[in-house]
């Protein structure tokens, strides 16, 4: 570990999982009655821009440009675990090594430039790292969950500040970072140190979007969310004593708070079940919907044990898991982890629907990737090409979803080959995907 000490060390130990929760939240036909009172009050806030129902096939296929990352060889080719990647305006590429709480920074052509960051507490080093992003002005942005906050670098390398959060306030970890020209947007869920550290909950009815500034100072909430969530603690039964953090959340299949930022500044959100993306303005007001009439379809009981043994299988391997303990004391051990997680496991609740949309990317060029959910929910399903102002321009099953693009129409995708080494993928997408 690197010398010097953090500049915000956790208040508690916690441990958090995208899946290590218990789900509360509405049944029934609670979310399709959310979808229609959307519908019903979104002339007051915005016009709605209705897409086309039936798909209309984009032609063409990415072609491969190159590929990183490899079982043996130079330590430039060798990743841990890559937990995020991005482009800046010249399509380099950034790869982040979370295993290695590091940086690498690849060329155009996949010729390896620079390493930014390495582990340690001290100035510019990493402890958590969660995720990458290159803001508009090419800086290059790394979520740290253990100083709950962001390390900004220049593109050079060079460390500038770290940004950071309120203590327990999540930054969707791993989720892709929304970077606005301002600062980092993207939802929290606010959850006082002292409540939690005295093993009490929390529940709010929004989660709230949060822009904090490249320039610090207070952070300014941009839109809200509605939620349902909670957050409580729990003592582990080991020899650590540690406490796990545990968000208590909606059912499984649920809508995703899906946050991209556009070229033009704009935001576009996405959180309810049905096709519904809405754009916003760091002001908050909406200026449109763009939907597609496509309804949510049932949840069905191969969808439930799909997930259930997906899940098992992440709870046997540790995957999933971030575990940041407070300075000098023990975090849970990986046993407790592993009982917890099973004990919650077999608490999970399904929502009676599937979400329609699971991911969201906006593109350099202003346009928006969105990828619906498949017949197997959780794994890639087809995606729809469209533009902000409600153009759509096709759809597509020739890939899956982007880890990112570049303005000049490079995708990057983070892969695993038959022997489970991770690799990165960079391929050209079609000159009318761009």
């Amino acid at each position: 570990m690197g010398g010097g000490a953090p500049d915000a060390p956790p208040l508690i130990t916690f441990q958090h999982t995208r899946t290590d929760m218990r789900h509360i939240g509405m049944r029934g036909a609670a979310p399709l009655l959310a979808i229609a009172l959307l519908a019903a009050n979104a002339g007051a806030q915005g016009r709605v821009v209705t897409l086309p129902r039936e798909d209309r096939p984009l032609a063409g296929a990415p072609a491969a440009v190159y590929t990183l990352g490899a079982a043996e060889g130079s330590e430039e080719q060798m990743f841990g675990a890559v937990a995020g990647v991005a482009f800046d305006a010249a399509e380099n590429l950034y790869v982040l090594d979370r295993q290695n709480a590091r940086v690498m920074v690849y060329g155009p052509n996949g010729r390896f430039l620079r390493q930014i960051g390495r582990r340690g507490q001290g100035p510019g080093e990493l402890l958590s790292a969660a995720q990458v992003g290159v803001a508009p002005d090419g800086t290059v942005v790394v979520a740290d969950v253990a100083r709950f906050g962001y390390a900004l670098f220049r593109p050079d390398g060079t460390f500038v500040r770290n940004v950071l959060t309120t203590p327990w306030m999540s930054m969707g970890f791993g989720a892709p970072l929304a970077l606005h020209r301002q600062g980092i947007v993207t939802p929290v869920r606010p959850a006082p140190a002292a409540t939690m550290a005295a093993g009490g909950a929390t529940a709010s009815d929004v989660t709230p979007l949060m822009l904090f500034g490249f320039a610090g100072g207070e952070p300014r909430r941009v839109f809200g969310i509605p939620s349902r969530e909670a957050a409580s603690t729990s003592r582990g039964s080991g020899s650590s004593g540690s406490r796990m953090a545990v968000f208590l959340s909606q059912p499984v299949f649920s809508p995703r708070n899906l946050v991209a930022v556009l070229s033009n500044g704009q935001m576009a959100v996405s959180f309810t079940t049905g096709y519904t993306i809405r754009l916003v303005g760091l002001d908050g007001q909406t200026t449109h919907y763009l939907q597609r009439p496509i309804r949510p379809r049932l949840t069905t009981a191969a969808d439930r044990e799909a997930w259930l043994t997906a899940e098992r299988a992440r709870i046997a391997s540790g995957a999933g898991v971030f575990s940041v303990s407070a300075a000098g004391r023990a975090g849970p051990t990986a046993d407790e982890i592993r009982r917890r997680r099973e004990e919650l496991l077999s608490s999970t609740r399904f929502a009676d629907t599937v979400m329609t949309l699971q991911g969201l990317l906006a593109t350099p060029t202003g346009r928006l990737w969105v990828e619906r959910t498949g017949p197997v929910a959780g794994e890639p399903g087809p995606l729809d090409l469209i533009t902000s102002d409600g153009q759509y321009l096709g759809t597509t099953t020739a890939m899956k979803l982007p880890a990112a693009i570049s303005r000049g129409g490079l995708a990057a995708f983070i892969e695993r080959d038959e022997d489970d080494v991770e690799h990165v993928v960079v391929r050209r997408l079609p000159a009318g995907w761009r």
